[in-house]
């Protein structure tokens, strides 16, 4: 498992930063973040990945999108060289073992992205190797970069059932004074194993959806 992972994360760390809406981005996911604070509730809709048997629960802004269709709408978002990188990443994504799925909230500008990988069970040695290799992938991509990676949490917890990894960065461009949040999660449980990723404008509490998800 850790092979499949490690190649994960040496991909990942090409951020997608969008130079519009930022601030846009931010009051909307604040104004969902405050409605689950006030209510303990939260409002979406699965959507069956029939491919793998798999139903995630997302807010309702989030669609499923084809990767062309996604490319398009990332095209005239960002400079030419994020777009470049950006499909170096979703191509070695796609071609990963498994399916890729990508959802995209045109509103917030948040991209959510999930491979189905080879089952394997996820350990808390595991995880703590899996931080250590963002730790070092962070390090060596901002020694060559503007980007600057701060870890805002990282958590292992089995306790309820699934296995879950989690790790939320934020990355501040020092050029174009831009900050994106990326969520990383692994989940494995019931025999399937995926990897999550969601990136915002804003850091927010994920969680609560991930929990919905049925594998």
């Amino acid at each position: 498992m850790k092979r499949i992972i490690f190649k994960c994360l040496f991909i990942i760390c090409t951020i997608l930063v969008l130079n519009s809406c930022i601030q846009n981005t931010a009051r909307e996911i604040k104004d969902w973040i405050e409605r689950y604070a006030t209510t303990g509730e939260i409002s979406g809709k699965y959507t069956f990945l029939p491919e793998d048997g798999i139903k995630v629960y997302l807010p309702n802004v989030f669609k499923k999108y084809s990767i062309i269709d996604y490319r398009k709408e990332l095209k005239p978002l960002v400079s030419d060289e994020v777009y470049k990188e950006e499909n170096k990443r979703l191509t070695f994504l796609r071609e990963m073992k498994g399916h890729f799925h990508v959802f995209y909230d045109k509103v917030t500008k948040s991209t959510y992205s999930m491979n189905t990988i080879p089952y394997s069970p996820l350990t808390k040695r595991d995880a703590q190797y899996l931080l250590g290799m963002i730790r070092i992938n962070n390090e060596t991509y901002a020694e060559n970069s503007d980007l600057e990676f701060t870890k805002i949490t990282a958590k292992y917890d089995d306790k309820s059932g699934p296995q879950i990894f989690k790790v939320i960065h934020r990355i501040d461009n020092k050029k174009t004074n831009v900050t994106t949040y990326n969520s990383t999660y692994i989940v494995s449980h019931n025999k399937k194993t995926v990897y999550i990723q969601l990136a915002t404008g804003y850091e927010v509490n994920f969680d609560p959806y991930l929990k919905k998800m049925i594998l």
